[in-house]
This record gives structure tokens, C-alpha cells and sequence, in this order.
């Protein structure tokens, strides 16, 4: 008797085992707002000690030839897998390769793109990939495109060139901070009056420090708001989903902006009982059309 007793328990146990292994970690966060350590990334200093740069690695000070082709370049960054397990998100590589697509289908090469994903966009190959574009576009009508999708933060206190105490800023794969003004400081040597820059990132509507003459950014929400990821069907975050579609249809970015804003409200509005309001900060004349 007690034989069949046991043989009956581990026969549960075995059907029991998989709906266990099943319900695993707790699903994981949809807003993108950051709970890591804070750390400002100090290129001077090369804190970023942790891999290798793959991609976007051109030494400062030797600029190379611009690649045949378009004048069109892009650095396109999705980071859902950082650094350690705690900071993890749901879907900034399927936004970055969504939007990498998208630029091959308007004419961009492959070899004119920079596309970061996951442990690959480790602070000092963001700020490579930046280089290498600066080193690319040579003119005023230079093309030119910066998409970032993952945790956003703020940091205070820091200097990077700006009046503003609280700082905003977007976060590495190895969980440094890149403020900003330093963002800023790296595009300001651009010679493109051509330059769309993209946020699906918290506490984006801040980056208005990108904001000068031929430039449009446009970001998922607003300077004090949250950004979402999206649910399964979307596969994307809330944001990017939206504004890819708009891109599919109009070609420019004021228009996807403003197909995005809308649609993008209501449906974290729906999905999260929150707000989110999609920003755009435009000085390019015109549309800015790929």
C-alpha cells in the first residue's frame, strides 16, 4: 500500500514539474523606467572597461573616407537584454530592428547603419557608433538618423555642458548613463543639417537638449513621464509601434510623430491607466522626409 502511496506522489510530481517550470520568473516590467545603479559614462576616463567595441570603432582623430552610396547614415540601438537580469525589458531590439528594416526599404546600405542590440550597445560602442557616423556624413545635406529604444533615467548634479540640474539620458547594455548634453556635445560637430533623432525611452520629452537648426526629436513621452513596452501582439514598445506605422505611411517623421501621439496615448491610457505623451521638438524647414 504504501508503494502505490509513493508510486502516486511521483507521478504528480511529474505532471507538477512542468506547470512549475512554466510560471518562472516574474514576468517582467512594461514600463522602461531604470532601477540600476547610476553611473555617468566618462569617455575620457574609458570606464567602459567591459568588452570590446564590435561595431562603430574608428580611432578619434583618423576620420576614414565615406563609404560609397547613399549620403545616408543611421546608428539604430535596442537594448531588452542588460547587463546582469534585473533591468531586463521586453521589446527595444524588436523596435530597433524594426526600424533598421525600415531604413533599408528607404534606400540606406547595410554598411551605411550602425544597428546595436543588446550587449553589443555597450557605452563605448554607442559612443563609436556616433564617431563613426560623424566621420561618414561630410555635408549639410548629410542624412541622418539616431534611434534609441530602452531604459531612460535622470541624473543630477552632473555638469555635461548644460544649465539644467536633473539630466536626462538613456542607458547603456553595461548600465551606464549617457547624458543628454553629452549627446549633444558629440552631435554638435555634425556637418548633416539633416538629423532625426528617435527616443522609445522614459523621461524622453527631456531630450530637447538635441534640438537645433536642420534637427527634429521626437520622443515616446513627456520630460516627467514613463515610456511602455507594448503587449505580445504588438511586439514592440507602445510608442514604436505606433510610430512605425506612421513611418510606413507617410515617410517623414513629423507625420509619423503625429499619427504616434494619439494612438499612442490611448492605448497606454487603456492598457496601464496611465499617461503618455509622445513629444517632438522640430527645427528642421520643412518635412523631414526619408
Amino acid at each position: 500500500m504504501k508503494g502505490k502511496i509513493l508510486i502516486s506522489f511521483l507521478i504528480a510530481g511529474l505532471f507538477l514539474v512542468p506547470v512549475l517550470s512554466f510560471s518562472g520568473p516574474a514576468q517582467q516590467n512594461t514600463e522602461r523606467i531604470y532601477s540600476g545603479p547610476k553611473i555617468v559614462f566618462d569617455e575620457k576616463n574609458n570606464q567602459d572597461n567591459s568588452m570590446n567595441t564590435q561595431q562603430g570603432n574608428n580611432p578619434k582623430g583618423k576620420p576614414q573616407p565615406p563609404s560609397p552610396g547613399p549620403d545616408k547614415w543611421a546608428v539604430v540601438i535596442g537594448i531588452a537584454d542588460y547587463q546582469g537580469s534585473q533591468n531586463d525589458l521586453l521589446y527595444p531590439d524588436d523596435d530597433a530592428m524594426d526600424m533598421y528594416n525600415y531604413l533599408l526599404l528607404k534606400g540606406y546600405p547595410d554598411s551605411h547603419i550602425k544597428l546595436l542590440t543588446n550587449r553589443k550597445a555597450t557605452a563605448n560602442a554607442i559612443v563609436a557608433a556616433i564617431d563613426w557616423m560623424n566621420t561618414q556624413e561630410t555635408t549639410a545635406t548629410s542624412e541622418c538618423v539616431f534611434f534609441y529604444s530602452g531604459h531612460g533615467s535622470t541624473y543630477d548634479g552632473y555638469n555635461d555642458g548644460d544649465t539644467e540640474y536633473t539630466d536626462e539620458c538613456i542607458v547603456s547594455y553595461n548600465l551606464y548613463l549617457i547624458l543628454d548634453g553629452q549627446l549633444r556635445q558629440k552631435f554638435d560637430t555634425f556637418s548633416s543639417q539633416k538629423i532625426a533623432f528617435i527616443f522609445d525611452s522614459c523621461f524622453s520629452g527631456g531630450m530637447d537638449d538635441l534640438d537645433d537648426t536642420g534637427r527634429v526629436v521626437d520622443s515616446a513621452c513627456g520630460e516627467n513621464q514613463l515610456s511602455w513596452d507594448g503587449n505580445q501582439a504588438m511586439s514592440n514598445g507602445v510608442y514604436t509601434y505606433y510610430y512605425m506605422q506612421g513611418l510606413s505611411t507617410y515617410n517623414t517623421v513629423e507625420e509619423a510623430q503625429a499619427y504616434a501621439t494619439p494612438l499612442a496615448h490611448n492605448a497606454v491610457q487603456n492598457m496601464y491607466d496611465v499617461e503618455m505623451d509622445p513629444q517632438e521638438y522640430d527645427s528642421y524647414t520643412g518635412d523631414w522626409q526619408f
